[in-house]
């Protein structure tokens, strides 16, 4: 488990997430965001992650992905991924870095809170008023999930797979989790939990963690909960 603040886990999920200072926007055009998803690709293959979800936004990233191998590897995969985007800003747009000191992850129960978190990251556009539902975002793993997309390169983690028999039946199972209505403090204790680095999931998760670790990765409540109105 490296670092001595951040829990990184063997073998587990993983909520990444990567924010500018002040919000101010870190892809400056459509190519930088073909450029970054083109990154992510090829880092995750270098690092040994297996991405099961990703969202860029004007002002930051969030990615959902296990790694396969030494966990220490989601820091440098973040690391790479920020050194590229921040040197494209300053190639091609003559613009200073803006990323946060810091990154925050939160590693994930697998199960239904697995489930949760890629749809929650999955829902973030609609969450932040950037559209009007999930599908119409281009640049979330929501369309390629619904194999809108030419490729498809997500690693599916074993909760979706159950979702169905083949991938037509799986779609349409994620299509109406999507669609269903969301709960607001499952929400809150996703946002909560990366922004704190602590662990996303059940007190049995927790106690899971600290028998294996020694270590005490408690999320405790989600604070104050945004307010949430619109649906995917």
């Amino acid at each position: 488990m490296p670092g001595k603040d951040r829990l990184l886990l063997a073998g587990y999920p993983h909520h990444l997430v990567r924010k500018s200072q002040e919000r101010r926007h870190v892809f400056l055009d459509q190519s930088d965001y073909a450029h970054c998803l083109g990154d992510i690709q090829e880092l995750s293959q270098k690092y040994q992650l297996a991405i099961h979800a990703y969202c860029l936004l004007p002002d930051g990233l969030h990615i959902v992905a296990t790694p396969l191998a030494d966990p220490g590897l989601l820091s440098r995969f973040m690391k790479a991924l920020s050194c590229r985007t921040s040197l494209r800003r300053k190639n091609i747009h003559g613009q200073g870095p803006v990323w946060e000191v810091r990154y925050l992850s939160s590693p994930v129960e697998p199960g239904q809170w697995t489930l949760a978190c890629i749809r929650y990251i999955e829902r973030l556009p609609v969450l932040l008023d950037l559209v009007s539902s999930a599908y119409q975002y281009h640049l979330s793993s929501y369309r390629m999930r619904l194999g809108k997309t030419d490729q498809y390169w997500l690693d599916d983690p074993d909760e979706y797979a159950r979702l169905g028999s083949t991938i037509r039946e799986r779609a349409e199972a994620y299509r109406a989790y999507m669609g269903s209505d969301p709960d607001h403090s499952e929400e809150a204790m996703i946002d909560t939990a990366v922004r704190r680095c602590r662990l996303t999931g059940s007190i049995r998760f927790v106690k899971e963690v600290y028998r294996e670790y020694g270590v005490i990765g408690l999320n405790r409540g989600p604070g104050r909960p945004r307010k949430h109105h619109k649906k995917p």
